[in-house]
């Protein structure tokens, strides 16, 4: 047995995936409507794909198949491409998976990258328009999410143009994240999607720009982002080392702006997430470094309508109006 092998219970009529090994001889069983369920090995037995090619022959009607249109050729290759997909299990915890809607068996392997460090999640192989479940995540932990790795390999039998090995590294904003609804293929389900192989397996790395222009799509898809719990930030973010981390004195300057802009962005983020319309962030006047920073990232990002200096009589400059379109 292997993660993705669809399986039917012994003592029962349902069936479902497998989608991890559990300890003492159980397994998890993703049955219908993405329920998991553990049982035991020995209380499955794993679907030949060939039973499904059977009863498939059995049951079609004994006539012509007729000519495929140029509207369903179209909407066969709109559909192609691979996928990660996190699909709501509930108003706290996703489901990833990663969804190979291509002509070609993909042999894969994910991880997680935090601190240079590497941690292998799984690998398997994942047939033509097949899927397979990655994890479970909690909406909660979405600020500690490591980057995600994904590796894979394009083959099938016989001739065909070599592809470029798929390689990607995700790293999510709330901004966005939150925004990427769209409806998954193969799985049939609203989930937050993102394409891998855009521009082509092996081509270049997902435009962020083209990732925004389609945050925006699908506005008549179930609104799964509203029904998950994501806190907001304060309206007044204070920036000031000493706010930050109580152990500011054994760090250099570097270090401490470094820790301030990783805090505006991911305040930022969150506002822009849970549809804040503005934000304040007290930065100082100091050098004017970290206000030139922020500034400078200010004027690049979409999604704000402007910025200007705020509460002047308090802070001088020393604290940044942020509204948000």
């Amino acid at each position: 047995m292997n993660i993705g092998d669809k399986v039917r219970m012994l003592r029962g009529s349902e069936e479902g995936v497998i989608t991890r090994f559990l300890d003492k001889g159980l397994i998890e069983v993703e049955i219908e409507d993405g329920f998991p369920i553990p049982v035991m090995r020995e209380e499955v037995v794993v679907i030949a794909k060939e039973e499904a090619d059977y009863f498939r022959r059995e049951e079609a009607p004994r006539t012509s198949k007729p000519a495929t249109t140029r509207e369903e050729i179209k909407k066969v290759k709109t559909g192609q491409g691979v996928y990660l997909a996190f699909v709501q299990f509930n108003d706290k915890q996703l489901s990833a998976y990663f969804v190979n809607a291509t002509e070609f068996d993909m042999p894969y392997l994910i991880g997680e990258e935090a601190n240079e460090n590497f941690k292998g999640i799984t690998a398997g192989m994942v047939n033509a328009n097949n899927y397979v479940k990655i994890k479970d995540v909690l909406v909660s932990e979405f600020d500690q999410w490591p980057t995600l790795v994904i590796q894979s390999l394009f083959y099938r039998n016989g001739y065909y143009s070599l592809r470029e090995p798929l390689t990607r590294k995700m790293k999510f904003k709330a901004s966005t994240f939150f925004k990427s609804q769209r409806q998954a293929p193969l799985l049939n389900k609203p989930a937050f999607l993102f394409q891998l192989d855009e521009g082509g397996a092996g081509g270049k790395p997902i435009n962020p720009d083209k990732v925004k222009e389609r945050i925006y799509a699908n506005t008549q898809e179930q609104d799964v982002a509203n029904s998950i719990t994501f806190s907001r930030p304060p309206s007044q973010v204070d920036l000031h080392i000493e706010k930050l981390t109580k152990n500011y004195d054994t760090m250099n300057n570097n270090d401490m702006v470094e820790l301030q802009i990783k805090t505006f962005e991911d305040a930022l983020d969150k506002a822009i997430a849970t549809g804040m319309d503005e934000i304040t962030f007290i930065h100082g006047v100091g050098n004017g470094t970290l206000r030139n920073q922020i500034h400078k990232k200010l004027s690049k990002m979409e999604g704000i309508k402007y910025f200007e200096d705020s509460m002047k009589e308090k802070f001088g400059y020393g604290a940044t109006l942020v509204r948000i379109k």
